[in-house]
């Protein structure tokens, strides 16, 4: 089909309309969730570099309304500069918040920041006012930069990806929120070299070492029908039963790294999405944004980039679920015509870069969100939106995409570069879908687009 351009100039489009746009008052977003209240869409957006929370009232989609920037959480000051907060999910009412550590580079925290920080989640009441959140309570997860990821879907349970007292990196943490003024882990799950007992010395491995990039940890996580689907680094798809949420068992799983990710980039295991009721689930590798590798010989955190695996994504059959097999990879995604970076994404301006998908839409379940119906979306980094139709589990097909403008500046303020370095392109970073089927993805560098799909 046609490759058209809508609205404001630069836009890359097959299959989309460009709806509405948002400059997030120039913090740009990171992770969204979505409630309906009072005859309300209401847009809640954490941000890449900043500690905050951007709330928008979407009702009518082309004329996003600016509620308010929401930062400063804590009287205590137990959030500062050098810390992250990400993540989010909503559910019934509840906002969960991530709060991450002091990783150096990890979702826009600044180098050499060796403040006391508190790493954990906290836990919001949105429903008696959608537009000033309320803290109920907090959960602390010691021993190591606190919370990356989670899921909540509504209900009784958070399934967070935490790190803790004893272990390495980031582990299931299974949190009973009865009473959410109240949290309480009831269970936990670990890969046996995640406990520090069985740690080399019993210490964990310094950060962006090959040590660390070869130590098991949990990166994303789902749930369905008493099960836990994780995205594990170095372990790959895992499965395990939580009926008794005290004491989680292990199902299956089945490897993906090698051969796909484990270069230089992001997650060795990204994504885990059981795709509705049926027995497949989508899978992702990480790449990274091509900022990291800026031409330096040192090629960034990780090392020189020479080569790097593939990163993909893929649907793994789970009929059995004891032995787990994957049964298709997504196609190459397509680069369109007048695109002015490269002939692919693997080499941007000339430039080798890190190159995969990002965040899928994974908020299936209550009813503001879309459910699923055969449709993956996508967030792929500098190839932005892509919209995939799985209707056919073994041969899934590319239907739609929009690649958004460049930036016209960096919106990060580091002095010496090292955080948002290379070339200044449209970076897609999540999605989501409502259940009227407007599609909201947010962008490093810049703001919120809202589109819609054509076919």
């Amino acid at each position: 089909m046609a490759i058209s351009k809508n609205r404001r100039t630069g836009f890359l489009t097959k299959n989309i309309d460009i709806v509405g746009f948002d400059d997030l008052n120039g913090k740009p977003g990171f992770q969204m969730a979505m409630q309906k209240a009072n005859g309300h869409y209401y847009l809640y957006a954490t941000s890449f570099r900043w500690n905050g929370i951007n709330i928008l009232d979407v009702t009518d989609p082309a004329h996003p309304k600016k509620i308010k920037w929401m930062e400063g959480f804590w009287a205590d000051d137990s959030i500062h500069d050098g810390q992250s907060t990400p993540k989010m999910q909503l559910a019934d009412g509840i906002l969960v918040l991530a709060h991450g550590g002091t990783m150096d580079v990890l979702h826009g925290t600044p180098k050499g920041n060796t403040l006391p920080f508190w790493g954990g989640i906290s836990i919001w009441d949105v429903k008696t006012d959608p537009e000033n959140p309320k803290l109920l309570s907090k959960f602390h997860c010691g021993g190591g930069p606190g919370v990356h990821r989670f899921f909540y879907n509504g209900g009784r349970y958070i399934y967070v990806t935490g790190s803790c007292e004893g272990y390495a990196f980031f582990i299931l943490r299974i949190i009973d929120i009865k009473d959410p003024t109240h949290p309480v882990e009831v269970g936990r799950w670990w890969a046996d070299e995640q406990y520090l007992n069985n740690a080399p010395g019993g210490k964990l491995p310094p950060f962006g070492s090959k040590e660390f990039l070869n130590t098991p940890q949990l990166h994303a996580c789902s749930y369905r029908d008493d099960i836990v689907y994780m995205a594990y680094q170095n372990v790959g798809l895992v499965l395990v039963d939580v009926k008794d949420r005290s004491n989680p068992t292990l199902i299956g799983k089945v490897g993906l790294n090698p051969p796909f990710g484990g270069g230089s980039g992001g997650a060795r295991v990204h994504t885990v999405l059981p795709l509705g009721d049926l027995p497949y689930v989508l899978v992702s590798t990480e790449a990274e944004r091509c900022y990291y590798f800026n031409g330096k010989e040192d090629g960034g955190m990780f090392g020189r980039l020479t080569t790097q695996p593939m990163n993909m994504l893929g649907i793994v059959e789970i009929t059995d679920p004891k032995n787990p097999s994957l049964i298709s990879v997504f196609p190459y995604p397509e680069v369109p015509e007048g695109y002015t970076h490269g002939k692919n994404f693997n080499l941007v301006d000339g430039l080798r870069v890190p190159f995969g998908p990002h965040n899928s839409f994974d908020a299936f379940g209550p009813d503001v969100y879309q459910k699923y119906n055969n449709r993956i979306y996508t967030a792929y980094f500098h190839a932005g939106l892509r919209v995939y139709d799985t209707t056919d589990v073994f041969n899934p097909k590319e239907i739609a995409y929009c690649i958004t403008p460049d930036p016209e500046k960096p919106a990060f303020d580091n002095e010496d570069g090292t955080l948002m370095p290379g070339p200044l392109v449209g970076i897609a970073e999540d999605v989501l879908v409502d259940d009227r089927g407007y599609i909201y993805f947010d962008t490093a560098n810049d703001g919120l687009y809202i589109a819609k799909c054509t076919v």
